[in-house]
């Protein structure tokens, strides 16, 4: 039978962590330097790290010596960032996911999208719920303050715990063996995207208070928002079915805030727990929804445009010399994604390649209403 450690953790018969309390996971992982997934210890076993970005993709865009932009503003070393993993867990990991969707990804937007039609959205929504993890768990090791008179704490420390333990949950699910029921499943939406000269074909985003990630890879994207039991996607159901093509990255980026932006609305939260059986050895991670009615809090447009402004911002580059696109992107009522007729975007470029000032279409971006 499992066992109960003095701090609240499961342990099975076989030694397996199965379950971390809260303040284990804080602790030895948020806090400590045991391994993210199996929690031992790195003076009882071998240990070499893993990559909070997988390596293949390093390797294909040839990112370990360029920088990544911290959420402070300061740049980090793609090829530097990990966080601690004992070697056979990071085996695990590689044979679970790395090698697999590796292999779905060399072949593109086609074969990711055969592979969710055949097999479901699990592999992929656990695997960027890994990604989501160890981004966030790297945070807690980094400065807020590069100049130490402004103080010795870290980027991660804002970070609400109690919220990364449930992904912390639900991304080791394959080490633990725990079932992982329906509800669990957040919104996960898988795009094609244009692969455009003036811009790199790798793109990574996270808005951390809206649990929402994004990674682009060649002509496939692939959105998701972890604890939202699938809501966000239900409420976008009317606006993704008005595009009719393959996305620009810019148009990518806005889909992932209007996801975002209904996750943090939502009236009512889905709520998560671990459910143990001692006896048989057996777990679950099973969701409660609220209610069968998707509910929002009223929208607030500074939210919104703040959200575009931080997602879609960094990517305007020459195109906003004069900073007149962000500014109406602060307002929450400019997108990308549709013209003023309400249709789909397929030119080239993005509205903002004009030099037309009235070619750049000004939208408003709509509460919605949906049900499931």
């Amino acid at each position: 039978m499992f066992l109960i450690t003095p701090d609240q953790s499961v342990v099975s018969t076989d030694g397996r962590l199965i379950f971390f309390s809260l303040k284990r996971f804080i602790s030895d992982i948020v806090q400590g330097s045991c391994c993210f997934i199996c929690g031992a210890s790195p003076d009882a076993v071998p240990f070499n790290d893993e990559h909070v970005l997988p390596d293949w993709i390093l390797r294909r865009f040839k990112l370990h010596d360029r920088v990544i932009t911290l959420p402070n503003g300061t740049k980090f070393r793609y090829g530097q960032f990990k966080i601690p993993c004992c070697e056979e867990c990071n085996r695990m990991m590689g044979d679970t996911f790395e090698r697999p969707i590796h292999g779905l990804f060399e072949n593109g937007h086609k074969s990711v999208g055969e592979y969710l039609k055949r097999h479901g959205a699990w592999l992929l929504f656990s695997w960027m719920c890994l990604i989501f993890l160890k981004t966030h768990l790297k945070d807690k090791q980094l400065r807020l303050h590069l100049d130490a008179r402004k103080g010795e704490g870290s980027i991660g420390d804002n970070y609400t715990w109690e919220e990364l333990h449930h992904v912390h949950c639900v991304a080791r699910a394959f080490f633990t063996r725990c079932d992982l029921k329906k509800e669990v499943l957040g919104s996960l939406l898988v795009v094609p995207v244009k692969v455009l000269p003036y811009f790199e074909s790798f793109d990574y985003g996270d808005l951390s208070f809206a649990q929402t990630v994004l990674l682009r890879i060649d002509d496939v994207a692939i959105i998701t928002v972890i604890d939202d039991s699938q809501a966000s996607i239900s409420a976008a159901y009317e606006t993704v079915q008005k595009i009719k093509g393959p996305l620009s990255p810019l148009q990518v980026r806005e889909l992932a805030v209007r996801l975002a932006i209904n996750n943090i609305h939502l009236a009512e939260r889905t709520r998560f727990k671990s459910e143990i059986n001692m006896l048989a050895e057996e777990c679950s991670i099973v969701a409660q929804r609220p209610s069968e009615e998707i509910r929002f809090d009223e929208f607030k447009d500074e939210i919104v445009g703040q959200m575009m402004a931080h997602l879609c911002g960094p990517l305007l580059g020459n195109q906003d010399r004069d900073g007149k696109i962000l500014e109406m992107l602060r307002t929450g009522h400019y997108g990308f994604l549709f013209d003023e007729r309400g249709e789909f975007r397929t030119d080239d470029m993005d509205p903002v390649n004009s030099d037309d000032p009235e070619h750049q279409v000004a939208l408003p971006m709509k509460q919605p209403g949906a049900t499931r």
